[in-house]
């Protein structure tokens, strides 16, 4: 009987283990990063935008199993920027526009552009993606 609860025990401890949700970033093809998620983990991306062609950044947490955007900071009004109130609080520091909202997403997809340097950072790492994978690839950010 003790060794029937130890085998049980044990088998409780590995599966909790091995079934710690993790965060994927890459393609269908190749992983650029698997780490394990936790909860308010922040998400950072990062890129030049197309057009203004001026820096932003995007705040994320994980939240519940989601992903989601509390900050955009950006130096230019324009084309794909938040930008109503309604969506959330705006205001003004120094060069930086921010627009503080609350998001969800269950998956990220992004794409490497020309000249868009994009950047994400998780768990305190950087990965430069526009480095890793030629224009036009589409990255999945995502948890299991």
């Amino acid at each position: 009987m003790k060794n029937i609860f130890l085998a049980v025990l044990a088998s409780i401890c590995l599966l909790t283990i091995t079934h710690q949700p993790k965060i994927f970033v890459g393609t269908d093809n190749q992983a650029v990063a698997v780490i394990n998620s936790r909860e308010n983990l922040p998400v950072t991306i990062k890129f030049i935008h197309s057009v203004q062609k001026t820096p932003v950044i995007e705040e994320l947490e994980l939240k519940n199993g989601e992903f989601v955007l509390v900050r955009t900071k950006y130096q230019s009004q324009g084309v794909g920027l938040p930008f109503d109130a309604a969506d959330g609080t705006f205001h003004r520091d120094g060069n930086w526009f921010i627009f503080d909202m609350n998001r969800k997403f269950h998956d990220l997809e992004l794409r490497t552009g020309k000249g868009t340097q994009l950047t994400i950072i998780l768990d305190g790492k950087t990965y430069e993606l526009y480095k890793i994978f030629p224009v036009g690839t589409k990255i999945i950010v995502k948890t299991f």
